[in-house]
């Protein structure tokens, strides 16, 4: 069924967005901000809710329902036709694109943004003494396994906890954020006895936002008492015991914690690499294919995050919104990381141009770096979400009125700047 039952208008160049994760959601609320009702837009998406899984990592901590928002409601509030499915292939040269139930979907412009997939890499074959396996992490689905874990650690059933990172393309920093607040976890519990490691292939902790965040986080670790592990590939061989390489070596662990290795759509019709995502230039364009853009995970954009899908979407819906008619000069994809770390305590928010433009820029803070202050960090994305569900949407400070942050209401979640206003005077914003 779709959201809006009426057809698509002939005359205005029609949209195709394939995906309603975060880099399919920030491209509608984009195209449509930028150019209004000059294109036709519709989304092709199996799922009945968007679920921000940026801030599920807490779950397990603070227990709450992962409320998330009904997709039928967010395409009619932004006059988009919804076709629920999973986007099967395409035909370039026809401009068309196929659902796995068969229905073709004709297109002016096409965006793929259909994520990666989370690929399992720990075997299930191994059990550790308490009949569990190896805990691989990815949003809320996950929570209730991690929150019984928890309750092993205080009952003194798990007494040695491994974080590892996997090899290849994966998002790091919900496994830094639960190591952290796992070791809150046991110091409020009065498990200080527990043995808990981070093993990543990182030359650094969170190398990704440069040499000062990495640093902050080294002192947060170690004052937290994880032992860290760089520049190491852990591997669980045997119940019990992590392979540590390279180097012959091992640590006896009670259980082991992960997160999975992440692939590309593979979608057919469009080229892909070895690992199923799809190249494109910095306007989010798919080399030699006429109308066909692409934005987010499922990208072959070596990092991936949230933030940064959703700033390729905004370069996306740029290009598209000029190609269409609308009077804007499109900006390329410039990546800047938008991270915040939860420790148990207070956050840390992480901020960093990877560019290349700027050098090594890394900012770390206690104080917010951008506005709205969110886990996801997106133009039109973020500020939607915390309007909508609040808490149950992202992170928030403490006492938001106390925190004195310039915005500008035409730059949404943009950097806070060194001035800062009070916020309590309508008139200054």
């Amino acid at each position: 069924m779709s959201a809006l039952p009426a057809a698509q208008d002939p005359v205005r160049p029609r949209v195709l967005i394939a995906g309603a994760g975060v880099a399919g959601l920030e491209t509608l609320l984009a195209l449509r901000a930028l150019a209004g009702d000059r294109v036709d837009i519709t989304v092709v998406a199996p799922e009945l809710r968007f679920f921000n899984r940026a801030v599920s990592v807490d779950q397990p901590f603070k227990p709450k329902r992962g409320r998330g928002i009904r997709l039928e409601s967010i395409f009619a509030e932004f006059d988009a036709r919804w076709v629920r499915g999973t986007l099967d292939r395409v035909e370039p040269e026809r401009c068309v694109a196929v659902t796995r139930g068969g229905e073709r979907l004709a297109y002016d412009r096409l965006v793929i943004a259909l994520g990666a997939h989370p690929e399992q890499w720990v075997s299930r074959s191994l059990t550790y003494r308490d009949g569990s396996h190896a805990l691989t992490y990815y949003g809320g689905r996950d929570s209730e396994d991690y929150r019984a874990m928890l309750d092993h650690v205080r009952e003194g059933r798990v007494n040695k906890l491994a974080f590892v990172k996997p090899s290849g393309p994966s998002w790091p920093l919900p496994l830094y954020d639960l190591a952290l607040m796992t070791a809150a976890e046991c110091a409020a519990h009065g498990r200080t006895d527990v043995e808990l490691s981070l093993v990543t292939p990182e030359a650094e902790p969170l190398e990704v936002f440069g040499k000062r965040a990495s640093a902050a986080v080294r002192g947060l670790l170690e004052e937290s008492g994880v032992t860290l592990l760089t520049a190491s590939y852990g591997e669980p061989s045997a119940p019990g015991w992590l392979d540590i390489a390279p180097g012959d070596r091992g640590m006896e662990v009670d259980r082991v914690v992960t997160e999975p290795r992440l692939a590309g759509p593979g979608l057919r019709g469009l080229a892909c690499d070895s690992d199923g995502f799809i190249a494109t230039d910095a306007h989010g364009r798919v080399p030699d294919l006429k109308g066909v853009f692409a934005a987010g995970d499922g990208t072959s954009f070596p990092v991936k995050h949230g933030g940064l899908a959703a700033q390729q979407a905004d370069a996306v819906a740029e290009a598209v919104a000029a190609s269409v008619g609308v009077e804007i000069d499109p900006q390329p994809f410039r990546p800047v990381l938008r991270g915040v770390l939860l420790t148990g305590g207070l956050p840390r928010y992480l901020r960093s141009d990877i560019s290349g433009r700027e050098g090594d820029d890394s900012t770390v803070s206690e104080q917010a770096l951008w506005w709205p202050p969110n886990k996801l960090a997106g133009r039109y994305l973020a500020p939607y979400l915390s309007s909508q569900v609040g808490e149950a949407g992202d992170v928030m400070p403490q006492d938001p009125d106390a925190l004195h942050i310039e915005t500008e209401l035409d730059s949404l979640a943009t950097d806070a700047p060194s001035a800062l206003i009070d916020r309590s005077d309508p008139s200054s914003t």
